[in-house]
């Protein structure tokens, strides 16, 4: 059941549902807005691979848009929302389109917002116009609709009991962590040895995104290990002494094991 703004308005107040909320954009939904953070989005000159954390952490540039910012024709930009919002386990979300913004050329994500999320999102504007327009903070830019579910949803089905809710409790500007995904898959080494992605974890001093994986092989070290993101999708030279498989990225997804490097 789609809530009413009498609802809505009841839920903001008394369990929190919106942080940082203004009562006057309660309608049948709630009006969403944008906060003067923003992610511009890099030029990079080679294609970016989805296993190449590097290159995607490095896709964006945080700017401020206090004084307004220009989005050209065929743009994307991604604009922190204003408010935070926090979900029960029986409610999920969606945000949809501003049908103003819609008939100018300015497009944003539709977005479902699983039950139990916390967090300020991130919303894709893209300019399918041939003009240019200047968007500004606390601008109107989408509807948050809520919605209520027969009954509230298993603790171990919420968002944050996921292996890795990579954007619960996620604040200000946050790129893509696409390569959550890779969890539960196995990864070659360019020395020729495999290993399983545990988990990705965050620095709690950092706030850097960690790969947990184990060795497939006895190790008298240790079968479990942590490196950096960026550094365990990183490209590497194809062509060093010692990257017996020739490929270009320190560690690769591996569908099947063809050959297996372990065996000395």
């Amino acid at each position: 059941m789609i809530l009413n703004g009498k609802e809505i308005e009841k839920l903001i107040k008394e369990k929190n549902i919106v942080n940082n909320f203004n009562l006057e954009n309660i309608r049948s939904s709630y009006d969403i807005t944008i906060s003067n953070k923003a992610l511009k989005f890099k030029t990079l000159d080679n294609e970016i691979s989805l296993f190449d954390a590097s290159k995607i952490e490095n896709l964006y540039e945080e700017i401020t848009i206090d004084n307004g910012y220009a989005l050209s024709p065929h743009e994307s930009i991604l604009l922190s929302l204003k408010e935070s919002i926090n979900l029960p386990n029986n409610i999920l979300a969606h945000i949809r389109p501003r049908t103003s913004f819609s008939r100018l050329g300015l497009l944003i994500n539709f977005q479902h917002i699983n039950p139990g999320y916390c967090g300020t999102l991130n919303i894709l504007m893209y300019n399918v116009s041939p003009n240019s327009y200047k968007i500004f903070p606390n601008m109107n830019i989408g509807q948050l609709v809520l919605e209520t579910l027969s009954s509230e949803v298993p603790e171990e089905l919420l968002y944050f009991n996921e292996k890795t809710p990579v954007y619960q409790n996620e604040t200000g500007n946050r790129g893509s962590k696409i390569y959550a995904d890779f969890i539960g898959k196995v990864f070659r080494h360019y020395k020729g040895n495999y290993y399983f992605v545990e988990n990705i974890s965050m620095n709690s001093e950092t706030m850097e995104y960690m790969v947990v994986y184990k060795t497939l092989y006895n190790n008298e070290d240790s079968n479990l290990w942590v490196r950096p993101a960026t550094m365990f999708f990183e490209e590497i030279d194809p062509n060093l002494p010692n990257n017996i498989t020739g490929q270009k990225h320190r560690f690769e997804i591996v569908n099947e094991i063809e050959k297996d490097y372990t065996k000395k």
